[in-house]
């Protein structure tokens, strides 16, 4: 057996950022390109800086130097050299490296090395950004002043399986925050296409997208792969008269792909493609980005979140279609407001929680209190940006079915669709307050396009209610029962779906099957009563008492 040996050495760490999408879009490539890279550029850069390669790990290098300085010379010359060879190349197709620098006692044996000096290079290299340099104070200390290189404290981080906390300096530019100390970051990648005019379509709907999200609350776009959390990709087909937009979501801290869909337009008209295509993405993105956010908060104490971290956590908790989950959104969002008073995202979120959870997820009539609560946190919202799709979105709703003021609710969501004409929650605001103002046709239209933005969105339970409650209005009840089940399948038990499922399946002529509605209402809701039931904001109090004629024949208590 070899002797073993330690000795004190300096430990380079590589490995290629997001190796795992790349060679999963293309493994022939990718392999190929980052040979290209080792051959041409990596590998002589270390044996001019008399570096030894330790060994590979298929998309990264452990290297050992002599000099501090040369290894820090060396990791600096890899970064920038990489980033000439790129200039050129796709975002999505990029290879770009993290490296980490320790200074630190090694265990020598059989040409390998180990120990903590080893673990923390590749614990520094973890926590580095793509295209930058992470180094210990150890070597910070040994190359001050002899290296015209600007190097950045990010003060002391605690590593995994690290015992003390270790100081760390960073190149380029100071290491982010927490992501969720900000706002996600998001990239919109060159879209791709095959002919030239495949790639007119493709360039124009990745402007228009980067257009449109940067336009959104609750995210930042990035023309900085370094930066992103988030990257949407995406290419696009035409065959006749038909295209095809291709779409998909990855997120690039975690190498994997969070959605993926494609839009069928019978038309190659580009600004039909781009009308019909772009918004529907970025409100998938958008949601899509949020829940992943909401994803990563699942654990942590709510007293030791940041801000943000609570905003993303009070967002997620409205995803689910219950009334606890609403008001545990309000909740959530009420400990962002001690952080930040005069957040609009928070006083937003915090009214639609308690003043709007009863109103879609429960049957009895709202907390006066509660609804004039979150009027006074709109109104502040509103105080603070007129540039919210999402403020405006939920001020309709409460107008809608706080104050019963059709008309100004269809005007906020209309200032909401003017700022995001393809936003689905503010074509749900306008179809609600469009079909219980009687304009029946209209409001349908509007919620129906709202379900068709993503049929997959949390929300369409909610949107199709609403277009049921339209065809009631307009006494087509084989068409109002079809969407009062539909929401019911898609979000099973809630009391309004089932209310609104008995009485059009007893208007339309169904009544054994209102009869079954009513009994599974009494058995989600035994206390339900038609007596405490909320009023729903029917503009023509004849539409409201033919409404409670079906429901109490169909078998509900009084």
């Amino acid at each position: 057996m070899a002797e073993v040996q330690r000795r004190l050495a300096t430990i380079v760490a590589i490995d290629v950022a997001g190796y795992s999408r790349l060679m999963g879009a293309d493994e022939t490539g990718t392999f190929a390109a980052w040979g290209a890279h080792r051959a041409e550029l990596i590998d002589p850069l270390i044996a001019r800086h008399r570096g030894r390669i330790v060994k590979t790990m298929g998309d990264g290098l452990l290297l050992e130097f002599p000099s501090v300085l040369d290894a820090v010379q060396c990791s600096i010359e890899i970064q920038d050299g990489l980033s000439k060879r790129n200039t050129d190349v796709p975002d999505d197709k990029r290879i770009t490296v993290r490296i980490g620098v320790n200074l630190g006692d090694i265990i020598f044996e059989d040409s390998d090395i180990f120990g903590d000096g080893v673990n923390i290079a590749a614990r520094l290299e973890g926590m580095a950004e793509p295209g930058g340099l992470l180094v210990s104070h150890a070597v910070h200390e040994s190359i001050a002043g002899k290296l015209d290189i600007v190097f950045v404290d990010n003060g002391a981080k605690q590593f995994k399986n690290i015992a003390k906390p270790i100081r760390v300096w960073s190149w380029p530019r100071q290491l982010p925050t927490d992501r969720q100390d900000r706002k996600p970051f998001v990239l919109v990648s060159r879209f791709e296409g095959r002919s030239e005019q495949e790639k007119r379509l493709a360039k124009d709907i990745g402007e228009e997208l980067e257009t449109v999200l940067s336009q959104l609350t609750g995210l930042e776009v990035t023309d900085d792969p370094r930066k992103a959390q988030y990257a949407v990709h995406g290419g696009v087909r035409q065959a006749g008269q038909r295209c095809r937009v291709s779409v998909r979501l990855i997120s690039e801290d975690g190498d994997k792909r969070i959605w993926a869909d494609r839009y069928d337009v019978d038309s190659i008209d580009p600004f039909e493609v781009l009308d019909r295509c772009t918004h529907r993405i970025a409100m998938s993105v958008r949601r899509r980005i949020a829940a992943d956010d909401a994803a990563r908060q699942t654990g942590k104490a709510l007293d030791e979140m940041s801000l943000e971290q609570l905003l993303s956590a009070s967002g997620g908790s409205f995803f689910t279609p219950t009334k606890d989950g609403w008001l545990t959104g309000g909740v959530i969002a009420e400990l962002a407001l001690e952080r930040d008073p005069q957040n609009f995202m928070a006083l937003a979120m915090a009214a639609a929680g308690y003043g709007m959870a009863e109103f879609f997820y429960g049957f009895r009539r709202s907390d006066d209190t509660a609804v004039e609560l979150a009027f006074e946190r709109l109104e502040e919202a509103r105080r603070q940006t007129s540039q919210s799709d999402m403020v405006l979105a939920v001020y309709s709703g409460m107008l809608l079915y706080g104050r019963r003021r059709h008309e100004e609710a269809a005007a906020a969501a209309e200032r909401s669709l003017h700022l995001n004409p393809g936003y689905n929650m503010g074509l749900w605001s306008l179809g609600a307050a469009q079909t219980f103002g009687g304009k029946y046709a209209a409001g349908i239209d509007a919620a129906t396009r709202a379900v068709n933005v993503d049929i997959r969105d949390p929300y369409v339970h909610l949107y199709s209610r609403v277009v049921g409650y339209g065809y009631f209005g307009a006494m087509e009840f084989q068409q109002a029962a079809d969407w009062f089940w539909k929401a019911d399948q898609l979000a099973p038990g809630l009391p309004h779906n089932l209310v609104g499922l008995a009485v059009c399946q007893w208007h339309n002529g169904d009544h054994e099957g209102a009869r079954g509605a009513v009994s599974r209402l009494l058995g989600e809701e035994p206390e339900f009563r038609v007596r405490d039931m909320m009023t729903l904001p029917f503009r023509d109090a004849a539409v409201w008492d033919r409404f409670l004629d079906g429901l109490r024949a169909a078998g509900a208590p009084d």
